[in-house]
This record gives C-alpha cells, structure tokens and sequence, in this order.
C-alpha cells in the first residue's frame, strides 16, 4: 500500500493558494487592517491547508512544503519580496497567523485521543490497530507511519492510556 501523502498535501497546498488567489483584494490591500487579514486567514486558508491532516504522516520535507507555502503567503500580506531577506522569525512576529505544522500535529493529537477512546468495535478504530498479515517490513528505513509519531511520545500501547 503506497503513502500519497506528499499528492494530498499538495492538492491542500494548491487549495490554500486557490483561496489566497480569490481574496488577494482583502490580502494585498494596503489599508486592510492586519488583524482582518490574520482573522480570515486563521479562519479560512488554514483549515483549507490541513484538510485532512488528522491522517498524514507529517514527515520533515511535508513540513518544510507547508512552512514555505504559508510564509509565502505571509509576505505577500505584508508586501515583503523575499528579496529583502527579512527573517521569517521576524514576519511571524508581524502578523502572529498560526504555525501550520503546529496546527496540523495538534489536529492530529486530538484525532489520536478520539481514536483511543473509541470502543473497540468501531471500524475506525480497528483499522488504526490493524497489522498486516504479511508480517515484515522492507529492510532500510522504514517509512513513516501515521501511529509513529504518537508511539514515539506516548509509548506503542498509546490507545491504551488516554
């Protein structure tokens, strides 16, 4: 079974930028108050970027992908080209939007805890739990899977604890 996790966090990326793209006139104005501007954003890019996220298996390069999108986005609301080499520390500091891996690794935490206290006869639960019978995994390092992370920080009987 192949991970499209990198083609579904594109599409959601595109689909940030389609949003961004019909309300430039509330982005790129330049009289818009900035907290107008990060309202929307939160409120309607953001969730539109992590569609979805609950599932992914966020990976360091899926991360850097939606990092680079969203202070792209950032610049263009404050009218910076990157040619000026301001900080993103710096931007960030401007217009205090969300971090979106942030966002998405907590949309997934609470997705984990809602997992974890489901009964043991939901589908949705048996699915996260289920191993295949083929038994092992390829030699070389493995890729990420979605329980991972969660196994990584709670321990491999993480459903068991919440």
């Amino acid at each position: 079974m192949e991970d499209l996790t990198k083609e579904e966090v594109d599409i959601r990326i595109r689909a940030g930028w389609s949003y961004f793209g019909r309300n430039r006139e509330i982005f790129l104005d330049k009289n818009m108050p900035l907290s107008l501007k990060k309202q929307v954003y939160d409120q309607c890019i953001l969730p539109t970027m992590t569609y979805g996220c609950q599932t992914w298996s966020l990976t360091k390069i899926i991360g850097n992908k939606l990092k680079v999108a969203q202070r792209s986005m950032e610049r263009k609301i404050l009218g910076i080209k990157i040619k000026y080499k301001i900080p993103c520390k710096n931007i960030r500091q401007q217009t205090h939007i969300k971090d979106v891996v942030l966002f998405a690794e907590r949309q997934k935490w609470n997705w984990a805890g809602h997992v974890a206290r489901m009964s043991d006869n939901r589908w949705t639960k048996r699915a996260t739990e289920w191993q295949p019978r083929i038994g092992r995994r390829s030699r070389g390092r493995q890729p990420l899977r979605w329980s991972d992370s969660i196994a990584k920080v709670k321990g491999r009987l993480w459903q068991r604890g919440w």
